[in-house]
């Protein structure tokens, strides 16, 4: 546009005029002087960029600028953070790290210590095989842990120890010392340094525990799965198992049905360790109580418990033919216990006051005196006499002998017995048993020599005394040779005794 100084319009000789004339010399310093079409003088600048000075322009520059340098510094971050977790797996996984780190978990175990296979990811850590073995005088001889997989903590990478929530493996094996007497098992005192492998659950799906020698041990558990709680809430370390197969040697196998430990110092308290049959869900054998493992001349005992316990699951399977039921303790305090002997070849000593579980019968059977007493009182029930209730003894069990003790079984109006009877590792009998029948049966029997053969009224019955022997499985009695014996003497009114001697089955049968 023209300058406000200069007119609108112009003439043909003001514009000839304006075009003889000189430039004028007051120029902007930054533009340059033009000549129009029309003979009008202009000033051309030059265009400029625009600066603008507003304050919300400067505002998002500056955010920009902070963005980009955040980025900048996540991008490094992430990448130390790479750099230092790779080196870090590196190293976890090479030679150094996993020599350190067994050799802390020696140090810290006192044993001699071997790993196999051991190797780290971000999420856990993982080894074919973890194996301890300790010194002679220790109770544990040794442990080993197969297919184990942890799941650890970042912080495992770079340190010399192991932490995390859980540590699995697929087979544990733990074999422990039988105790010697007058020679107290080591201790391992507790370190205050930190541990070198630390995580909140130590589980076994399969595990196995042996005491004694791998040919006749004296314990042995199968197929267990265990979970160990170093840092339980109770303050102590606590032991669960659950199911599994359990041998005591000379025992009848059981099953492992749940079990609870504790350990205090040198101590272990057995809260719970429950065992059924091997066959039978229903009976229930508990035991309780605390064992010293480290103590010199140590008997540990346990306390028992049955309720509806199988006999047979007490006594085997050889005097289980002979006497079947099921079977509650009772209290009684020289009784009721499980205790280990420290010897150099240590056994179990079992010994449980019982009587019949109301909720079944007792039944005695395969006796020959119960076929003598069934054909001659001419009732079928004294071949397999059951007993509903009043039945009491104590199974006592050591070195492989089996005795039945203080025996008392009791079916008012037909018969009692009393007594005592013994199976040894050979298998063979020996006892005594006191018969009584009710003295109605007596006169009413087919057979009068029943009369003789019995002595007086006590209470309530006539009682006969047999002595038991042969095997287990053909057991023997004097019964007939009592009965012959009897039947024998001459009664007052009786005939001259003829040449032959009658048979059992003569005197037996009714005339």
């Amino acid at each position: 546009m023209p300058a406000p100084s200069e007119p609108e319009k112009y003439s043909i000789d003001d514009m000839m005029e304006r075009l003889k004339s000189p430039p004028s010399e007051n120029v902007i310093e930054d533009g340059e002087l033009v000549i129009r079409a029309d003979g009008s003088q202009a000033i051309r600048v030059r265009k400029r960029k625009r600066r603008s000075q507003q304050p919300h322009k400067e505002a998002q520059k500056q955010s920009r600028q902070r963005r980009m340098i955040q980025v900048a510094a996540v991008l490094i971050l992430v990448f130390v953070a790479l750099f230092g977790a790779g080196t870090a797996l590196i190293w976890a996984n090479s030679t150094p790290f996993r020599e350190k780190l067994q050799r802390e978990i020696a140090r810290d175990s006192r044993a001699n210590v071997e790993m196999t296979q051991f190797r780290m990811n971000p999420n856990s850590a993982n080894a074919a095989q973890l194996s301890f073995s300790w010194p002679e005088g220790n109770a544990l001889q040794s442990l080993t842990f197969g297919n184990i997989k942890a799941d650890i903590s970042p912080s495992s990478f770079f340190g010399s120890s192991l932490a995390g929530d859980e540590v699995t493996c697929a087979e544990g094996i733990l074999i422990l010392r039988s105790p010697l007497p007058n020679q107290p098992s080591w201790i391992i005192p507790s370190s205050d340094i930190s541990k070198p492998i630390h995580f909140n659950r130590y589980a076994s799906a399969r595990t196995q525990v042996r005491l004694g020698n791998a040919s006749s041990p004296l314990l042995l558990l199968r197929n267990s799965s265990a979970s160990f709680y170093p840092s339980h809430a109770s303050g102590r370390p606590q032991l669960l198992l659950d199911s599994g197969e359990l041998t005591l040697n000379g025992y009848p196998k059981l099953r492992m049905d749940r079990a609870h430990l504790e350990f205090r110092g040198t101590e272990i308290d057995v809260v719970s360790l429950r065992l059924r049959h091997e066959t039978d869900n229903q009976g229930v054998f508990e035991l309780t109580g605390t064992l010293s493992p480290y103590a010199a001349d140590s008997s540990p005992r346990l306390d028992i418990r049955l309720e509806s316990f199988l006999l047979a699951g007490l006594v085997g399977p050889e005097l289980g033919r002979l006497f079947s039921g099921r079977i509650d303790s009772r209290p009684d305090p020289k009784s009721n216990y499980l205790s280990f002997k420290s010897t150099p070849n240590p056994n179990a000593l079992l010994s449980v006051a019982f009587s019949n579980s109301l909720a079944t019968a007792f039944e005695i059977k395969e006796f020959p005196f119960l076929f003598g007493l069934s054909q001659t009182l001419g009732d079928d029930w004294f071949e397999r006499p059951v007993f509903e209730n009043d039945v009491s003894g104590t199974v006592r069990r050591e070195n492989g002998t089996v005795c039945i003790s203080d025996l008392r079984c009791e079916a008012k109006s037909r018969m009692a017995l009393r007594g005592t009877l013994t199976l040894t590792p050979d298998r063979k009998l020996s006892g005594n048993f006191n018969i009584g029948v009710t003295d109605a049966m007596i006169l009413s029997a087919k057979s009068h020599h029943l009369d003789a053969l019995f002595g007086p009224p006590t209470d309530g019955f006539r009682w006969l005394s047999l002595k038991i022997g042969g095997s287990a499985a053909v057991p023997s009695d004097n019964f007939k040779e009592l009965f012959l014996t009897t039947s024998l003497a001459p009664a007052p009114t009786a005939p001259p005794p003829s040449n032959k001697i009658p048979s059992f089955e003569d005197l037996t049968n009714p005339k």
